[in-house]
């Protein structure tokens, strides 16, 4: 279940390493900034140097609460200690820009992407691991064992969750450790990225078990739900930004629920805009968790032979017994 989330994490800390990690050592001249900025700079491994010192590399400057660094793009140094530094020193995530001499924006790609990774943990966990085993219990014939049994269908349903929810856990705590390791959280933004994993879970866990409702062939539902959680974390933003994609699309990709998980956890992670705001997107996640897990309990079939009768067939045997 969490091979997927394992893989692309692997990308991701891969990318941080090779655009933020590796490289020379900043050195650094720090303009209009108090003793605290450069000693914060300092502890997090920032040379500090004089204007026009031999293997400058780097320039921060301080205006009011914004922070503006400027790298040498002929010399690509690593500038992950300097937003270390400058986050130790209280500055706002959202308040620091780092670009370099070609005037490109630079960009941390793990802090862009953590909320789609952790999207497609719990995507996996729902999907693969929720899913998939249902319907093969299905298919053995084991669902028609607990159908003659008093058991309740929704009572069931809920047993399921527990050790489901137990290992959303795992990509949950090490996207938020990873996010509070780099600072890229500020104060209680701790609280509103664990609302949008809780309401994530929730409403993911109960599509997998609507997913898994009437499917009747193990092979081919794990198939579709590979698929479908790889498709799901493309919409999401997770291989293309969405400013190359065209605005139909996107508004298209915007009405998919994990599109919202995705969001509200990138709108806490890296202060974007969201297109809802974040309030709204967890009302939908709600929402959508409620209505999967009401139409999951009522259309889940015990056995795969069980016959999908109307209500007028079941009346009509009701009275034919009566007779």
């Amino acid at each position: 279940m969490l091979f997927m989330f394992a893989t692309i994490m692997v990308i991701y800390v891969s990318m941080w390493l090779a655009f933020t990690v590796l490289g020379p050592t900043p050195s650094a001249v720090v303009t209009s900034a108090g003793a605290h900025v450069t000693n914060a700079l300092d502890r997090a491994g920032v040379a500090l140097v004089d204007a026009g010192t031999e293997g400058q590399n780097a320039e921060i400057s301080v205006h009011d609460s914004r922070v503006y660094v400027l790298l040498d793009a002929s010399n690509q140094p690593a500038w992950n200690p300097i937003w270390i530094g400058l986050r130790d020193a209280g500055f706002a995530a959202d308040a620091i820009t780092v670009v370099d001499s070609d005037g490109d924006v630079k960009l941390d790609p793990l802090r862009a992407n953590l909320g789609v990774a952790a999207m497609l943990g719990i995507a996996s966990i729902a999907f693969i691991g929720t899913t998939v085993p249902l319907v093969a219990m299905r298919e053995r014939g084991l669902l028609r064992l607990f159908g003659t049994t008093p058991l309740r269908r929704s009572t069931f349903l809920l047993a399921q969750l527990p050790a489901r929810v137990l290992v959303a856990a795992v990509p949950i705590t090490l996207t938020v450790a990873i996010a509070v390791w780099q600072r890229y959280l500020d104060g209680l933004d701790v609280l509103g990225l664990g609302v949008t994993f809780l309401l994530g879970t929730a409403m993911l866990l109960s599509f997998g078990l609507l997913f898994a409702a009437r499917s009747r062939n193990a092979e081919a539902t794990q198939q579709s739900m590979v698929m479908l959680t790889i498709m799901l974390t493309f919409a999401s933003g997770g291989l293309l930004p969405a400013s190359i994609v065209p605005p139909v699309i996107q508004i298209a990709m915007n009405c998919l629920p994990t599109t919202w998980l995705a969001t509200a956890a990138s709108v806490t992670l890296t202060g974007s805009e969201p297109f809802f705001p974040l309030t709204a997107l967890w009302a939908l996640m709600a929402v959508a968790a409620g209505c999967a897990a009401g139409m999951a309990a009522r259309l889940f079939e015990w056995d795969q032979s069980e016959p999908r009768r109307s209500k007028l067939a079941i009346r009509r045997e009701k009275v034919q017994a009566q007779l």
